[in-house]
């Protein structure tokens, strides 16, 4: 059986500090026959004791002290104030208001305690507790006065200065006072915190009232590609912006202003290309060698810059699909103002055959409105809100 040497010696005691005896435990271990145990042992030692901090006892003693002041102060303040109301209402109703008298002075100086790293703004929450206390011992003497005793009046109200002075002693020994360029990098720090938590909180709104659009109105994504379309550009560049209608033509409009229709600009005349002229043989040649003109391909109407290509007056030109100047993609086209939606063109084709499949039916929706991804989503969902408005308007 063997037993190791312990861990922990006894340290030589230095003269003049302080020790108390506290117990520890080390761990053991013994072998029989090849086979070890280890259990733990505890023993007794001496540590040194710090020294005691008084300046935190004191702190704490006066702390305790303001606290126990407002007390007696809040409840001698309230039986006075009461006895003064309980002359017009009722007494547990006067002796509670009472207490009002001594809360809010209590609140400022909370208040002013949180803030006393910034004295600019802690200096209305000083005022203010100032000013309550007066009308608090105001009121105290006036029930003095009221009872035929100004002086036990004055010295009621004496109870709330003191419970006051108290605190403003406790509070100028947390009140570090911060330097220029500190108090400047404090204030900066909690702007730039403050500024984070609100915009992340506004964020976190917008995307909730989003996701609430888009669950409720089938059409949100009409909506949305057409106040995109509309504003986006205005508000990147500042310049006015061509809108393109379904079915009208391009007009220009400045923000905050209405939309006046642009002239179209007149197709400029196609210029004929000019005749080739044949080479002529010298007169001393023996025959002429017969010269084939070079194939000139036709010249495209000529445009100016910044004007689009015309096309003839008689062929029709198809709207350009709106695109999104993010991603480049196209968007679906405009609906022009008083067509029908395509609520109302899934309502017709319900109307003209209930059983109508939802290929069908997304399929007449494309050829009404355009190809649109979207439409295999929100054709199939806006059919079942239809049926079931039809339903229960029919039970």
């Amino acid at each position: 059986m063997t037993h190791p040497t312990p861990d922990h010696e006894q340290q030589p005691r230095i003269p003049g500090r302080r020790y108390c005896e506290v117990t520890r435990y080390r761990t053991e271990t013994t072998t029989i026959n090849g086979i070890s145990a280890t259990e733990e042992v505890p023993y007794t030692t001496w540590e040194p004791v710090p020294p005691r901090d008084w300046d935190g006892m004191v702190i704490r003693g006066v702390t305790a002290g303001a606290v126990g002041v407002t007390l007696l102060a809040t409840t001698s303040t309230a039986a006075a104030i009461g006895g003064l109301l309980d002359k017009t209402v009722p007494a547990p109703v006067a002796y509670a208001a009472a207490v009002v008298f001594t809360v809010p002075w209590l609140a400022c100086q909370g208040v002013e305690y949180v803030l006393r790293r910034e004295p600019d703004r802690a200096r209305k929450a000083r005022i203010a507790g100032w000013v309550l206390l007066i009308i608090s011992m105001a009121t105290v003497v006036a029930y003095g006065v009221d009872k035929g005793e100004p002086i036990a009046g004055a010295a009621g109200a004496a109870v709330d200065l003191m419970s006051k002075g108290m605190w403003v002693l406790v509070l100028s020994l947390h009140a570090v006072p911060l330097s220029r360029g500190v108090a400047n990098w404090l204030r900066q720090r909690k702007e730039k915190l403050t500024a984070e938590a609100v915009v992340a909180a506004d964020i976190r709104r917008q995307d909730q009232f989003e996701a609430y659009m888009r669950a409720v109105f089938p059409n949100y994504e009409t909506v949305q590609a057409i106040t995109t379309v509309a504003e986006q550009p205005a508000l990147q560049s500042g310049t006015p912006v061509q809108t393109v209608v379904s079915g009208q033509a391009p007009s220009a409009s400045v923000s905050g202003h209405a939309s006046v229709p642009a002239p179209v600009p007149a197709a400029a005349p196609t210029p004929q290309p000019a005749p080739i002229a044949q080479p002529t043989a010298p007169a001393t040649a023996a025959a002429p060698v017969p010269v084939s003109a070079p194939s000139v391909p036709p010249v495209p109407p000529a445009t100016t810059q910044g004007d689009e290509q015309q096309a003839p007056a008689d062929t029709p030109v198809p709207p350009t699909p709106p695109t999104d100047p993010t991603t480049g993609t196209a968007r679906p086209p405009l609906r022009a103002v008083g067509a029908p939606t395509k609520s109302d063109t899934i309502r017709a084709a319900l109307a003209a055959n209930s059983s109508i499949s939802d290929a069908a039916l997304i399929q007449r929706v494309n050829e009404v409105h355009g190809e649109d991804s979207k439409n295999l989503d929100t054709v199939p969902r806006t059919r079942r809100r239809i049926e079931d408005k039809l339903k229960k308007k029919a039970s």
